[in-house]
């Protein structure tokens, strides 16, 4: 009997010491992230106002109220564009996985699919010949530090160390009353109610599992809390940072044409691969009085043919009237396109400023890219991008509606496209799904 009292108080014993290390072992780790953002050095108004997780958190939300196109980036882990004017749709995932120590998202590879679904419906109504567009985009980004500047003299930093303190403390209460109820569940649990295994093997997988859950649980809380912290005490002057995308488009499917040199010749096909290599690099300034900017240089070089560069005329053919030797006939081979058919390789130099206030939903943008080689048309985009936001205040949805000027230098003569240069486009951006943390 004595000895299995000695058990039974070495048991006990055990298992409040688990608990009590587990759960302040929590506690602890919340409480070193909090003591580092308090002791970061404060260089001339510039430091840490919330942890590393925190700030992702952050820039998740801010970065992903612009989603107008390819160059722009999503901190989700699946987003969709689409791009009307083109009749494209891309759809991305986000392969990044997160550290398990309090740090900034470093890097990530995100693959995404693109098609044309507009054109095929469009050629299926109107007879016409499909230009079937499909591929996939592989691409690495590599994100900057961001860097928080507030005053140096400040209430700033003074306040959010307060507030992250209570942060902390009230974690750390529902930490302790979490395991405590978990405890005494569990020590309600009988051996008859699972038969067949050891009831200790059990009690013990189940706590293992269960305080790995309350870990990543309150971890992620204490992220998520300090960057509310941040958003609605705006206490900051400025947040700033910068990442840099190098990516490949590969197409599954070649383009088609179908091209004559003059409406009399002969009609043959034409094949292009628009195989596509790119790289930008963007930088982000988020200001509480001034509102959100995004500065993004891109260049890229691509297969380009002399269809889709507006250098052929189109024809259709659809209905024709023609001889078959004998009989007066109906030609019906769709459309197609007049002039010297070419595949060339396109370099583009491209810049794009975008300005969304603080206190609106409603910004501007402004896109400019010049091609180079065989085809050197200098195209441009103004926009005006529309973020909408679900309740929590996170952006659910982006609109882009666009004034699209085509060859603004006048480079293509003689073809039907001077005469229609100027177009109106439409994009959507849809981030859903967690966020990268």
């Amino acid at each position: 009997m004595k000895a299995v009292i000695i058990c039974c108080l070495f048991l006990c014993c055990v298992t409040a010491e688990v608990k009590a290390q587990t759960t302040a072992q929590i506690i602890d780790e919340i409480k070193a992230i909090n003591s580092k953002v308090i002791n970061w050095p404060n260089s001339n108004g510039q430091g840490m106002l919330i942890s590393n997780k925190a700030m992702n958190i952050f820039l998740s939300n801010k970065v992903s109220s612009y989603l107008s196109g390819n160059e722009d980036l999503s901190l989700y882990k699946n987003y969709v564009n689409i791009n009307a004017a083109e009749g494209m749709i891309n759809i991305n995932h986000n392969f990044h996985q997160p550290v398990d120590s309090d740090d900034w998202v470093r890097s990530f590879v995100i693959v995404g699919a693109r098609v044309n679904i507009a054109n095929a419906y469009s050629a299926k109504i109107a007879n016409r010949y499909y230009d079937n567009q499909l591929g996939f985009t592989i691409q690495k980004t590599w994100m900057g530090k961001p860097r928080t500047y507030y005053a140096a003299n400040g209430n700033f930093k003074k306040e959010m160390d307060a507030a992250r303190a209570l942060i902390v403390n009230t974690l750390a209460q529902n930490i302790n009353k979490k395991a405590e109820e978990f405890e005494q569940s569990l020590n309600g649990l009988k051996q008859d109610e699972v038969p067949g295994q050891n009831l200790a093997d059990v009690k013990s997988k189940l706590r293992k599992a269960f305080y790995a859950t309350l870990r990543a649980d309150y971890l992620q809380q204490f992220s998520g809390q300090q960057s509310e912290l941040l958003v609605n005490t705006a206490n900051f002057n400025l947040v700033t940072d910068n990442w840099t995308s190098l990516g490949v488009y590969i197409p599954v499917i070649p383009q088609k044409f179908m091209v004559s040199d003059d409406v009399n010749a002969q009609v043959n096909k034409h094949y292009n691969y628009p195989f596509e290599l790119f790289v930008t690099h963007t930088r982000f300034w988020e200001s509480p009085k001034l509102g959100r900017f995004f500065l993004t240089f891109a260049g890229k070089g691509f297969v380009n043919n002399a269809v889709q560069s507006g250098s052929l005329f189109s024809a259709d053919v659809t209905g024709a009237q023609g001889l078959d030797g004998t009989n007066t006939v109906t030609i019906n081979k769709g459309d197609r396109y007049i002039g010297q058919y070419k595949n060339f390789i396109t370099p583009v130099a491209a810049g794009k400023l975008v300005y969304i206030p603080s206190t609106s939903h409603v910004g501007i943008s402004f896109r400019i890219e010049k091609n180079w080689g065989s085809y050197k048309a200098l195209n441009s985009i103004i926009g005006i991008p529309i973020v909408l936001i679900d309740k929590k205040g996170v952006p659910a949805i982006n609109f882009e509606a666009q004034l699209l000027l085509q060859d603004m230098n006048n480079f293509l003569k003689d073809t039907h496209l001077p005469y229609n240069k100027t177009a109106v486009g439409l994009t959507v951006g849809i981030p859903f799904s967690k966020i990268v943390y």
